[in-house]
């Protein structure tokens, strides 16, 4: 009997995605009674089944809504073939889930191996009294964990990839998720994986691990996605770490390693960043220093209120002496946070060290978590909408079948119009902080006493009065196509390089279009300093040119010299001379390459930073 395998992601050009999830259930569960007779893991409905008996779908918030299309489409050919459906997208213990997707036959919760074998071991539809498993005519108990992962066969080590892999031309970038363990000891009431399934921890074994890495550095895997919730929150990550550096070092691959860090391991988390620091090579682009909330309040409501912000403090430190970057994550708007408590947030990151990078991530609801329970949302006003899916950098087709996520519209201490304001201030401030336009600014401001936060609260403010400018420009586009997002299901992101462009996320979007536009930004932001600062006026000007110096130009050639007052070097860069060499560590960027790279993803580690010293050598090259 025929059975197909679909674990589908967005086209992105030369990148494919080797699935994880479905490929554990058929390792698992396969048996001499089923040929497998594909693996479809690019979406599309072009596809041409051959008599399947089995189509198994791993859902998730990115194809959910590609997954029910497809499945349609299957029915309507081949009726009486079977679409089991599993993955965090399959809301457990709804009823009525039949009645709503009446294309599906079967829903596999929870961890599903054991559940697909069985569906593999019995006739075809015969799957009432599985345990984990929900058809028409049965609803499961509770479903249970696998006391032990050390039955579960590894994919990557039984050839599972190899035959997609061939499917493929040789410079295919491949990406592959991959866990060295299951559960999460913590209980984020916005995660599903805080829901009280998933808190024991079950671990792989440690030298399966290091074979699976092996592997992926003889097999030119580009980029790992690691599946664990917490990396760093054991003592043998330290070891898995230095498996995927020497992995690296000897093949030259995986180029990259992305994990969620953990959450209150940050000592651990500090020495795994030094391990990556010290070796000859790298695997991460960033260490996450993820917080969520400052507010007392809203920690409490979403169960993480044991965090230790003195420590965090003290590792930010620790991160900028070894040049480490970081970057950490608000979300935005959560129980009891109000428009000021997210300002207020903000400034404790800053006053913490955090300098390199900021996520505002929207909140969104997913119907497993603790927060998809309606009693919860009731307990905090949540109101919840469905939205567009971020599809950034995505090139939406007009047969692109749109993803939607279920996303708060607004809370009992946020109004959807604060809701959007929280959004816009956000975007401000990670535009001009974060990304860099009016970061030396906010320095030289905060050595006069004007708080980050308060000078860009008055900048809003100042853009919000001044129709006429750039900045205004950008601002009302961004928050009208925040607007759409929200109550018009339009799509996210906003296209700024024509109409054939990507969708870029709105801090990109905006800096591209300040990039493009330096010398009306810099007229901008001096005639706002005039108006609502105390600087004096012949100093501005200097403030503003040297601050956009030290943000990287496609259109200058570094090194470059430039004058200024000694005070402002000073205040601003702490440098004790009115001459100053600016340089940034690729001066020969080509420029058909630099969107990709000052935006697409190393903006967010800081790639916009240059260097200043001062000099007593004049140099070739000045700036005026």
């Amino acid at each position: 009997m025929n059975i197909y395998l679909v674990q589908a992601s967005d086209n992105h050009g030369p990148n494919k995605f080797l699935p994880l999830a479905i490929a554990y259930q058929w390792c698992y569960g396969k048996n001499d009674n089923w040929t497998l007779k594909d693996v479809i893991i690019e979406k599309t409905l072009d596809y041409c089944f051959d008599n399947p008996q089995i189509v198994a779908m791993s859902c998730y918030v990115w194809n959910w809504e590609y997954n029910k299309v497809l499945a349609q489409t299957i029915k309507q050919t081949y009726p009486q073939c079977i679409i089991v459906v599993g993955g965090p997208q399959v809301t457990k213990h709804d009823k009525d889930f039949f009645n709503k997707h009446p294309y599906f036959d079967v829903a596999v919760h929870g961890e599903g191996e054991q559940a697909f074998k069985e569906i593999l071991n019995r006739p075809l539809g015969a799957y009432d009294n599985i345990p984990h498993v929900q058809t028409p005519t049965h609803m499961p108990n509770a479903a249970q964990r696998l006391r032990s992962l050390k039955d579960i066969p590894s994919p990557i080590l039984e050839g599972f990839y190899e035959p997609i892999m061939a499917k493929y031309p040789k410079d295919t970038m491949w990406q592959v998720t991959w866990e060295s363990l299951r559960g999460c000891p913590y209980h984020c009431s916005f995660c599903d994986i805080g829901e009280s399934y998933w808190n024991k921890l079950t671990l792989f074994d440690t030298e399966r691990c290091k074979a699976e890495i092996e592997w992926m550095g003889k097999n030119r895997i580009e980029y790992v996605s690691v599946c664990d919730s917490n990396w760093g929150l054991l003592e043998r990550d330290k070891e898995l770490t230095d498996c995927v550096l020497k992995t690296k070092e000897k093949y030259g691959y995986p180029m990259w390693f992305d994990a969620t860090w953990s959450k209150n391991n940050i000592e651990r988390n500090f020495e795994i960043a030094m391990q990556n620091q010290n070796s000859s090579t790298n695997i991460f682009k960033g260490i996450t220093v993820a917080l969520q909330s400052f507010n007392d309040t809203t920690l409490e409501s979403i169960d993480r209120f044991n965090l230790d912000f003195e420590k965090f403090k003290t590792y930010f430190t620790k991160y900028k002496e070894n040049n480490i970057p970081t970057y950490s994550e608000l979300i935005w708007p959560l129980p009891n946070e109000t428009y000021n408590s997210l300002k207020q947030g903000i400034q404790q990151l800053i006053d913490m060290g955090q300098d390199n990078y900021l996520m505002i991530h929207p909140l969104v609801v997913t119907d497993n978590s603790p927060m998809g329970n309606k009693a919860y949302q009731k307990q905090h006003g949540l109101d919840v909408r469905s939205i567009p899916l971020d599809t950034v950098y995505l090139g939406a087709t007009d047969d692109y079948i749109m993803e939607y996520t279920d996303a708060v519209y607004s809370t009992s201490t946020a109004n959807h119009d604060t809701v959007i304001e929280g959004h816009m201030y956000a975007w401000l401030t990670i535009l001009m902080y974060y990304y860099g336009w009016g970061h030396y600014i906010a320095k030289y401001m905060r050595k006069q006493g004007v708080l980050e936060t308060e000078l860009f609260e008055d900048l809003l403010q100042w853009i919000k009065e001044n129709t006429q400018t750039l900045l205004y420009k950008e601002y009302s586009e961004t928050k009208q196509s925040l607007y759409n997002v929200y109550n018009n299901n339009e799509l996210w992101g906003r296209q700024v390089l024509g109409n054939n462009d990507i969708f870029w996320e709105y801090k990109g979007a905006s800096s591209i279009v300040l990039h493009n536009n330096v010398t009306r930004l810099e007229n901008e932001l001096i005639k706002f300093m005039n108006e609502k600062t105390n600087v004096a006026p012949w100093k501005v000007k200097s403030i503003v040119q040297l601050g956009l110096l030290m943000c990287r130009s496609r259109d200058l050639k570094y090194p470059i010299q430039t004058k200024t007052t000694r005070d402002v070097a000073y205040d601003m860069l702490n440098i004790d001379s009115d001459t100053i060499i600016i340089d940034h560590e690729d001066n020969n960027i080509a420029d058909n390459q630099w969107y990709n790279k000052a935006y697409h993803w190393n903006r967010k580690s800081g790639y916009w930073k240059c260097t200043a010293s001062k000099t007593k050598k004049p140099l070739d090259i000045c700036h005026k």
